[in-house]
């Protein structure tokens, strides 16, 4: 797959890379052609210069010696021997890799400045001696020597200046082939060029034209356009295949939108007759639970006891009736939504008046409370069930040391009541059915979770657990009263 669509830009990378080798290739053919005759040419130019600077010297040691020859003048001949320093000097500088076929001519050339050399100092000689024969005679020896260096100086310039002459022909020749040769390749690669990219740009615009025709169409709202065929293995097939692709996924969708707004124009009004039956239930489901218990008539019957006990001086009578009487006056405000957790625990004080009238000692409670949760708000009679239960069924066999523990903690978010009793406990089944929302004998406990339920739309918020007892575990999510 990556190989498919990595083929148009390999091909062009190949032909670009192929252009640029074979251009490369050519400029360093002739660059070589070119640092070869340089090289010659410098070759020449350094030992002509060469040849040249000992012919100056040996021009100026003759004129040196001459000039001592003819006026014995001591300046001459210290100019003389610095010459001859020079010259030697100037021998010891020779390389024989520069003077290429010339080494024989080079070598007769030292020779002969030897021989030069001996020759002068024997005129010098002969001069200080005042032997004027013999030292014109050697005089005339070292110019005779002297004329064959500069001949063979001349004859290696122009065997020198013949060899580069041929050297440049070749060049030249070699030249022209080049540039002919690469009039031909780059004529070659302008035609071949051309012809690639008729070939590409023709296979580009094809299935270009293609896609926008279909685009056009698209464009225009008609999704059923037939899909796009590109029979080639480059980049324009998977282009080809992701717009057929994308194009059906278009029509999928919005045969699918066009279904889903056919079903949701079905649905809406039966949906709208649900939710408002749904509100509805739920209310009545609310104010069914509250209704189940409803002591208004205990209330005004209380009352009247209390208005009795107290024409009849009963005061203990009269206590306990108006204890029962705040509870009951509590228990009506089921039909109110909301309550404060110190509500609660206040009532469940009253109720606790009203057991120890009947049980006394046997039966304690312990409150263990936070101050900073009784502020929390919460649907009333919560508490009161759980606490009838439990001394009920929990607690009402014991003939001693029953104990109901309230407890209150501050969470994270929210309150945590949780009230245990040490009696005999609860069955896993009736447990079950509780937590189950199935159908149970404790009508109270199974109200205050649904209860609870309603009015927080949440769950999880009611727990009961065996524990040395019977433990429930309320949480309360907080929500303060800020009148």
């Amino acid at each position: 797959m990556k190989n498919k669509m990595s083929s148009i830009r390999n091909n062009m990378v190949f032909f670009s890379v192929s252009i640029i080798l074979l251009m490369a290739l050519l400029s360093l053919y002739t660059l070589g052609i070119m640092n070869r005759y340089k090289d010659q040419v410098s070759t020449m130019f350094e030992n002509h210069i060469y040849l040249k600077n000992i012919e100056n010297k040996m021009t100026a040691l003759d004129e040196n010696l001459l000039g001592y020859l003819t006026t014995k003048s001591s300046t001459k001949l210290n100019d003389y021997l610095i010459g001859v320093d020079a010259l030697e000097d100037e021998i010891r500088a020779f390389n024989e890799d520069d003077i290429v076929h010339n080494e024989l001519y080079m070598k007769n050339v030292f020779n002969l400045i030897d021989q030069y050399q001996i020759e002068a100092d024997l005129a010098i000689t002969f001069k200080r001696q005042r032997n004027v024969i013999e030292y014109y005679k050697h005089y005339e020896k070292s110019q005779k020597i002297q004329a064959f260096v500069f001949e063979y100086i001349l004859q290696m310039n122009k065997q020198q200046i013949e060899t580069n002459s041929i050297a440049y022909l070749e060049l030249l020749n070699q030249t022209r082939l080049l540039q002919t040769t690469t009039n031909v390749i780059i004529l070659d690669l302008i035609l071949l060029s051309m012809l690639i990219v008729y070939v590409i740009t023709s296979n580009m615009v094809k299935p270009i034209n293609a896609l926008y025709k279909s685009a056009e169409e698209i464009s225009e709202g008609n999704f059923k356009t037939e899909d796009i065929i590109i029979d080639s293995d480059n980049e324009y097939r998977m282009l080809a295949e992701a717009f057929n692709k994308m194009k059906n996924n278009i029509v999928l969708h919005i045969d699918t939108l066009k279904l889903q707004a056919e079903m949701e124009a079905e649905l809406k009004d039966e949906h709208m007759k649900n939710l408002k039956m749904t509100y509805l239930l739920e209310r009545a489901k609310l104010s069914a639970l509250q209704s189940q218990i409803n002591p208004h008539f205990l209330f005004n019957t209380i009352n009247a006891g209390v208005q009795l006990s107290v024409i009849e001086n009963a005061s203990k009578t009269g206590h306990f009736l108006e204890t029962m009487s705040r509870l009951f006056r509590y228990n009506m405000r089921m039909q109110q939504d909301y309550c404060t957790l110190e509500d609660e625990i206040r009532n469940i004080k009253d109720y606790y008046e009203l057991l120890k009238v009947r049980f006394r000692d046997r039966i304690q409670f312990e409150f263990l409370l936070e101050p900073e949760t009784m502020i929390v708000l919460m649907p009333p009679m919560i508490l009161q069930p759980i606490i009838e239960n439990s001394y009920i069924h929990g607690l009402s066999s014991l003939e001693e040391g029953g104990k109901i523990t309230i407890i209150s903690q501050m969470m994270s978010d929210y309150v945590e009541v949780v009230i245990k009793d040490n009696g005999v406990g609860m069955s896993e089944a009736i447990i079950h059915e509780i937590m189950k929302k199935s159908e149970s004998e404790n009508i109270g406990v199974r109200n205050v979770r649904e209860r609870l339920e309603l009015y927080y739309h949440q769950e999880n918020l009611f727990d009961i657990k065996n524990n040395g007892g019977v433990e429930v575990t309320i949480k309360l999510p907080i929500e303060v009263n800020d009148v």
